[in-house]
């Protein structure tokens, strides 16, 4: 199977000016992880996760013994993104990532996702322009194609605060 049957092809692209706070709003919602920043030309010119601008609101000084002693937290995080709002998204993408092309076997972007211990692959042609991504979900679920067979009671979310309540 081809990576161009499973990828996904809704993902959020920026520009390379797009700033750190309209970054954050984007990259709250749940699915997709990333955001993609192209050219005019939707060519992938670098990516930034949430784990991207966690590594910039968090200063490398501050270790977690440290944030222990830190009794404003929530102050200290808004004034660290109120710093950084306008740093664009060049400044924090990253440059250097893996890729697949639309044409490549399902089983090499899955041994590359393995390989760079990474979630998500952008796709990309030969040009470098941005056709989807592909992530471990996409290709966990093409390898179970029908859970219907399954008994699958016991495996949904479960609101652990709502459990609690009952206790």
């Amino acid at each position: 199977m081809k990576v161009a049957d499973v990828m996904r092809t809704k993902l959020i692209l920026v520009k390379k000016d797009c700033n750190f706070k309209t970054l954050m709003c984007k990259l709250a919602a749940p699915v997709p992880r990333q955001a993609y920043v192209i050219d005019d030309d939707y060519r992938l010119l670098g990516i930034v996760s949430a784990m991207d601008l966690m590594k910039v609101i968090i200063p490398p000084y501050l270790s977690a013994d440290l944030a222990r002693s830190v009794t404003d937290e929530c102050d200290f995080l808004q004034k660290q993104v109120e710093k950084l709002k306008d740093r664009p998204a060049e400044e924090i993408m990253v440059r250097n990532f893996s890729f697949v092309y639309s044409h490549h076997q399902l089983l090499e972007a899955d041994v590359l996702i393995t390989e760079k211990g990474i979630n998500t692959l952008p796709v990309i042609d030969k040009e470098g322009k941005i056709l989807g991504e592909i992530t471990r979900r996409d290709v966990l679920l093409q390898l179970v194609s029908d859970c219907s067979v399954l008994d699958l009671e016991g495996t949904q979310l479960v609101d652990l605060a709502a459990e609690g309540a009952k206790k």
